[in-house]
């Protein structure tokens, strides 16, 4: 009976063993891991540049007309310095107009001499992706096709975007902007920007300019009394996942890009997430492989992850206390500033993220109010640092839990004499 018994013993610690062993397995597993037929990709938590998947992520590529992005990016930066309006005059001069009806490029024809408005020719840069639209607003902004150019790089070096470069508005090549192109550059210089700087560049759009959506979400307008129809095929498609719907973003196709393919997609209007495919196969114009590779990215995010909520005030496993010398209490719990959102394997709970100090914490003087900074943290799910997009992304604020009164002066004199030995 004995023997029996600590038979079972032993059988239910090995489940446990192993239980607990596939509990962490599956906890650390942050990210997913489809098979994307494509030369680079990656997928982003909109709001706080979480990586979901990557692949070749890091290294810069052509990206044809997803440059259009950063142009309607800085149009929209323009109209809230109020440098422009959305009603604010395009004249366009005869460069344009002979691009705008240039073979083999997509567009909306452009008439020499007649003046359009930034709201017209935004909507026709996202959803007809029109090139000499897009130029347009670049020469209106300033002035010259290459001082457009230079603001693109700016910007692009202020959202933390290094390795990229842009020579135009549009994504064309240099040659293929006739006369507007460049001198002493490359005719077959191309826009060129990473997997995760693209990600960055939709973060940023859809952070400070979400009202964008309203427009990526076309699948037809007008322009002058002309159809346009949209290129993203996924709008309306009920078939990635249960609930999941598709808004955005940007097309781009070149013979050194391939197809490539910004998404933007919400899970019953809840979390957001930002995929980009490059280099996808491009056998046609009409080839769906960016957008099969797309759905299959978003697919796999949104049935295998589930967005984790990490209270605010919540205490974080290997965080340690903060230091107090003078205070009444020598130390104190730091916890969240803020609710925190991470994206995580299916059936993970908050008490399986952990984290540790970006840089040790300074020493806390007293007195000590409640929320006082400690540090910032980066966090973890068992052995595997979660992965962020953008400078100083997934640092999370720790402040203190409660006040700390300073000690008095015998204690803080006693204590001083006891560091003496």
């Amino acid at each position: 009976m004995k023997h029996r018994l600590k038979l079972v013993i032993t059988l239910i610690g090995f489940f446990c063993v192993l239980t607990g062993a596939t509990t962490v397995s599956a906890s650390a597993q942050n990210t997913v891991s489809p098979n994307i037929y494509a030369k680079a990709a990656i997928a982003v938590d909109a709001k706080t540049g979480q990586i979901l998947y990557q692949k070749n992520a890091k290294q810069p590529r052509a990206i044809a007309s997803i440059s259009k992005l950063m142009t309607v990016y800085i149009v929209h930066q323009q109209i809230q310095k109020h440098h422009l309006s959305w009603g604010s005059k395009v004249k366009i001069s005869s460069e344009l107009a002979s691009l705008s009806t240039a073979s083999g490029l997509t567009n909306v024809t452009l008439k020499t001499g007649r003046s359009y408005t930034v709201r017209q020719l935004v909507n026709a840069t996202l959803v007809a992706s029109a090139n000499a639209a897009a130029l347009a607003l670049g020469q209106k902004v300033s002035g010259t096709s290459e001082k457009f150019a230079d603001l693109m790089n700016k910007t692009a070096r202020k959202m933390g975007i290094h390795d990229g470069k842009f020579y135009n508005a549009s994504g064309l090549t240099n040659k293929l902007t006739g006369k507007l192109a460049l001198q002493k550059v490359s005719a077959n210089a191309e826009n060129l920007l990473s997997a995760s700087d693209v990600a960055l560049l939709a973060k940023n759009l859809l952070k400070e300019f979400p009202k964008v959506i309203n427009l990526t979400r076309q699948t037809s307008s007008t322009f002058y009394g002309m159809a346009m129809t949209g290129h993203n095929q996924l709008i309306d498609d009920k078939n990635i996942a249960k609930g999941v719907q598709v808004d955005g973003l940007k097309t781009g196709t070149s013979d050194k890009a391939g197809a490539c393919f910004v998404g933007s997609a919400t899970e019953n209007g809840g979390h957001r997430i930002i995929t980009v495919v490059l280099g996808a196969r491009n056998q046609s114009a009409s080839d769906p492989a960016r957008f099969i590779q797309t759905a299959k990215l978003m697919r796999s995010v949104y049935t295998t992850l589930t967005p984790v909520k990490l209270a605010a005030k919540s205490k974080v496993t290997g965080v340690g206390k903060a230091q107090i010398p003078d205070g009444k209490t020598e130390t104190v719990i730091p916890v969240t500033k803020t609710a925190n959102w991470i994206w995580a394997a299916n059936g993970t709970h908050a008490s399986q993220i952990s984290g540790q100090y970006v840089t040790k914490p300074a020493k806390l003087a007293s007195p000590t109010k409640k929320n006082t900074y400690v540090g910032n943290a980066h966090l973890k799910i068992g052995d595997k640092r979660l992965q962020y997009i953008g400078k100083s992304a997934g640092e999370i604020f720790m402040v203190t839990k409660n006040s700390v009164k300073k000690a008095n002066p015998f204690v803080r004199l006693w204590r001083a004499i006891l560091r003496l030995f």
